[in-house]
């Protein structure tokens, strides 16, 4: 599992500094700490995709492991089956979990966020 640095606020400008400096350090053969990033363009965005009942969720995983299906873990969770499918679909497309047939697991150890106060 790798860990997963998120970006909170900053501009297009500075995502794609980001982007440009880790394909420059790929092109010149350095290898790259076992970590990827994830962009939010302001708070609002990353709340909406990290919301409490998510981070429960992710928390879960964490300490069961993975669960043979998203109903299970509905079950555990004791949240409704639409809802946890809604969660589980959002958390996988912003690459912190994975599927494998019906089974879901975590795709990150560790989750740490920056936060720019000053980006608008």
């Amino acid at each position: 599992m790798d860990d997963l640095k998120i970006e909170i606020g900053g501009s297009a400008e500075d995502m794609g500094r980001r982007f440009i400096d880790a394909w420059h350090r790929a092109e010149r053969g350095e290898v790259a700490p076992a970590t990827h990033g994830l962009t939010f363009e302001n708070w609002d965005a990353f709340v909406a995709t990290l919301s409490p009942a998510r981070i429960a969720l992710l928390r879960r995983l964490a300490a069961d492991g993975p669960t043979p299906s998203i109903n299970a873990l509905a079950l555990a969770l004791g949240r409704s089956y639409r809802r946890v499918h809604d969660d589980v679909t959002a958390l996988h497309a912003a690459g912190l979990m994975e599927r494998t047939g019906r089974t879901v697991s975590l795709a990150v150890s560790t989750v740490s966020a920056h936060l720019d106060l000053n980006a608008a």
